[in-house]
C-alpha cells in the first residue's frame, strides 16, 4: 500500500475507472485509454494512488485519486530494504508494493528506510513520473 505522507494537500480529485478493475485503496493507478486502471509490475508512469476501493465497477465509475507528481509517500516493498536501496529509483513489485532490488522502470525514488535495513519492508520516498528520452 502506498500511503501519502507529505504535499498532497489540494490534489484529489475523482477519475473515471476502467471496467472491471479490482482496486483497494492504496493501490497505484496508471492511465488506459482514457481511464485510471491498476499498474502492473512493468508500469513505467504510475499516475496516481487510489484513495478508495472500487470492484468490478462499470467504465466511468468514478473514485478518488490522489496524482503523485509532488508527493512524499510510505510505501510497502516486497522483499526487505538494504542500505544501497536508498538513493536509487526502484521498480513496482504489484499494484501496492515497489521492488527495491528491481531496476528496469525506475518508478519509485526510494530516500528513507522505516525501520532497520536489512530486517524493514517499509521505504519512504517518491515517484519518478515517466519522462520521454
Amino acid at each position: 500500500m502506498f500511503t501519502p505522507l507529505r504535499f498532497d494537500s489540494g490534489k484529489i480529485g475523482l477519475r473515471p475507472v476502467a471496467s472491471t478493475q479490482t482496486i483497494a485503496k492504496g493501490d497505484a493507478l496508471v492511465w488506459s485509454s482514457g481511464y485510471v486502471a491498476v499498474a502492473a509490475n512493468t508500469t513505467e508512469d504510475v499516475y496516481a494512488i487510489a484513495l478508495e476501493d472500487s470492484a468490478s465497477a462499470t467504465a466511468g465509475t468514478e473514485i478518488l485519486v490522489l496524482p503523485v507528481e509532488g508527493v512524499y509517500f510510505e510505501a510497502d516493498c516486497d522483499d526487505v530494504v538494504s542500505i544501497a536501496d536508498r538513493g536509487t529509483r526502484c521498480d513496482l513489485a504489484t499494484k501496492a508494493t515497489v521492488n527495491p532490488d528491481a531496476t528496469s522502470e525506475q518508478v519509485f525514488l526510494i530516500e528513507e528506510i522505516v525501520g532497520a535495513a536489512e530486517v524493514s519492508k517499509t521505504v519512504r520516498g517518491r515517484f519518478s513520473r515517466f519522462k520521454a528520452t
